[in-house]
């Protein structure tokens, strides 16, 4: 072996060993991640996933452990808001609903009280954005314009819907429709005589997805 190949390799055998040991530290603890975040992903995980219940009973446990944690407290009501979506009792799903609902105005209203910052602003945006579909789903047409007029304030990048990476984990080749869309077509039937509005459409309604958490 000629000197140059071996000092080449000797060199490559010296960033690999300070990568591993690096990795080894990081990963036995050095960089301690905030109690729950594994809990959390699982939870985020099983939510895409479609196990609902699962994922409720991560973010309950989260949130049980730490009120202080607003994420698992929106984790629940979005967990909450699918069981409902996908349960075939009208009562469980109104149960479910209005559990979620009494999950979302609570943290939208603690999450208010804390200091502002462009992350918190984003995560108000994504809440409202989610608690105005609860509020669709519920019929609740006005509030739920209201909310998507106050998400899009708060955090534009809503107005996109998901993008490609994220519809393809979800397995959705077409783009569903944004909340811009939904809040368009929502102030478009609110102005038009009760009797002349069409403001549920099924087939089109259960495209719509709820925003990924914070």
């Amino acid at each position: 072996m000629d000197e140059k190949r071996y000092i080449l390799l000797t060199r490559i055998a010296i960033v690999l060993t300070v990568a591993w040991v690096g990795w080894t530290i990081f990963d036995s603890g050095y960089n301690e991640l905030e109690p729950g975040t594994y809990e959390l992903d699982a939870a985020r995980n099983n939510l895409e996933d479609g196990r609902f219940e699962e994922s409720l009973a991560l973010f309950s446990a989260v949130y049980k452990k730490d009120t202080e944690n607003l994420g698992a407290l929106r984790g629940m009501a979005q967990a909450l808001m699918q069981m409902g979506a996908h349960a075939e009792q009208p009562a469980f799903t109104l149960d479910c609903y209005n559990q979620a609902m009494s999950h979302y105005n609570e943290a939208i209203e603690r999450e208010k009280k804390r200091e502002k910052t462009p992350l918190r602003q984003r995560i108000m945006g994504v809440a409202y954005a989610n608690r105005g579909i609860l509020r669709d789903r519920m019929g609740d047409y006005p509030g739920a314009l209201s909310d998507y007029d106050r998400s899009m304030q708060l955090e534009p990048e809503v107005v996109e819907g998901p993008g490609f990476l994220t519809r393809f984990m979800r397995n959705q080749a077409e783009k569903p429709p944004t909340i811009a869309d939904r809040a368009r077509y929502l102030r478009a039937e609110l102005t038009k005589p009760e009797n002349e509005r069409l403001l549920r459409i099924p087939a089109l309604d259960a495209r719509q997805r709820a925003y990924g958490m914070d």
